[in-house]
């Protein structure tokens, strides 16, 4: 066929075109409408165009390539059909609610990229920072960060950021296998408390299931322990005989040159640091009751007690 020249065409039927159609007005298209007769013959349409029913571009299997241009050079939305995978060259914004169905992933290893969700609040929100490999959440609210089974309801884990101006916070440390974890309080001030609380009555417990010692304080002068009320202390093992007592007796060591207080249930004879104090639970006179230790080695006198 040759070209043709149209100031509009209605047709109720199917319209084959194999050459050059110039249609300068209107066009209704009631049937299947096929233009070119080859793959890479192509459409050229220079005016604003209406689609009033659904578009596909091949079929199931058998897909072609999809591309619209920004107004900026080099700029375009593509699908691809031989990748399969749709190809943004440009920035994107989604208006309106999206859901992503499969993994969706930011960059590739060793080459990644900011992700940022913002709140309701002006300056809160939640950024991985790629260049700091590091996630960021700035909030100041009671529930900066909530983990649980059932999310914020009886939660494992709260993070309360809510304190006006805070300034303070903690820190968790890991270290190699056997180095430890440490806690520390972090702060832009020099010295700063850190609490621990149970709930309503519940006990505070250290070491409740380890094996190993637990240590309060350091080695250092002037460093204290204070406690505020009863103070309450249970071996792990019974009262031991005197030739028991180094190893079992599990004493209170007063101070830096290992004076301790202790308790038996026969007279001292072990070694102990001079000024020790040892009080015999089998003891019973007023002579056998109590013990110091005078030479740093195993000789302990008596204490004279009331009768």
């Amino acid at each position: 066929m040759g070209t043709t020249n149209l100031d509009s065409l209605s047709l109720g039927g199917n319209l084959t075109v194999t050459g050059t159609e110039t249609i300068t007005g209107g066009v209704t298209y009631a049937g299947a409408v096929t233009l070119g007769d080859a793959a890479g013959d192509a459409i050229t349409v220079n005016g604003t165009t209406t689609a009033l029913a659904p578009i596909t571009v091949g079929v199931d299997d058998t897909g072609h390539d999809v591309k619209f241009f920004g107004a900026t050079t080099a700029k375009s939305w593509l699908w691809d059909e031989s990748a399969d995978k749709m190809i943004v060259t440009g920035a994107s914004d989604l208006l309106g609610n999206t859901q992503q169905t499969g993994t969706f992933t930011v960059g590739v290893n060793d080459t990644g990229y900011d992700v940022q969700f913002f709140g309701a609040t002006a300056g809160k929100s939640f950024l991985w920072d790629e260049s700091a490999d590091s996630l960021i959440i700035t909030s100041a609210v009671a529930t900066a960060l909530v983990v649980g089974a059932n999310g914020g309801t009886n939660p494992a884990l709260t993070v309360d950021a809510s304190t006006a101006s805070s300034a303070t916070g903690l820190s968790v440390k890991s270290a190699a296998a056997a180095g430890g974890l440490a806690l520390a309080v972090t702060s832009s001030g020099t010295n700063e408390n850190l609490t621990i609380n149970a709930k309503g009555s519940g006990t505070i417990t250290l070491g409740g299931t380890s094996t190993g010692n637990i240590v309060l304080g350091r080695a250092a002068t002037g460093v204290s322990i204070s406690t505020t009320g009863i103070h309450t202390s249970l071996s792990g093992t019974a009262v031991p005989a005197t030739a028991g007592a180094v190893a079992a007796g599990a004493p209170y060591v007063a101070n830096s040159n290992g004076m301790t207080i202790e308790w038996t249930t026969d007279a001292p004879t072990h070694t102990r640091p001079k000024g020790s104090v040892c009080f015999n639970l089998g003891g019973s006179s007023a002579s056998t009751r109590a013990y110091v230790n005078t030479d740093g080695a195993g000789t302990w006198t008596s204490i004279t007690t009331a009768a």
